[in-house]
């Protein structure tokens, strides 16, 4: 079996391992850089799943800033389209929120919360202040 890249950095890819598969065989990935069911090397997949969590990173980082909104919007809608996490979804969504974009706000932060499942109750619509508590700190 191998080892996971020791290129890539470690907090990154823990909250990844869940959500992503092996695109030949779907076995659950296992924080290795090549299938252990397969043989497929993951390192591209690796590396693509990294930069989605260094650009939530950076939205995170403009959002905090307060004075770059729509750079916070850019780097969340970047991440989105290279690695959709529920997380990832509910920064989008704030991101969406500060730039001023309501209704989209609400359709991903929807999506996000279905595809997610949490095991206690979420508001969909009414909690503004426990999405952005949420996706602050993944």
């Amino acid at each position: 079996m191998s080892e996971p890249s020791s290129s890539l950095p470690a907090a990154a890819l823990r909250p990844m391992a869940a959500a992503m598969v092996c695109p030949t065989c779907r076995a659950a990935w296992r924080s290795v850089a090549t299938c252990p069911r397969c043989g497929t090397d993951l390192t591209a997949l690796m590396r693509v799943a990294v930069r989605a969590w260094e650009l939530r990173q950076a939205a995170r980082a403009a959002l905090c800033a307060g004075d770059r909104p729509a750079e916070a919007l850019a780097l969340a809608r970047a991440a989105c389209q290279l690695h959709t996490t529920p997380y990832g979804q509910r920064l989008f969504a704030l991101a969406l929120l500060v730039n001023g974009h309501m209704a989209e706000a609400d359709t991903v932060l929807t999506q996000a919360l279905q595809a997610q499942q949490p095991p206690f109750p979420l508001p969909l619509r009414d909690n503004w202040l426990q999405v952005f508590l949420i996706a602050t700190t993944c």
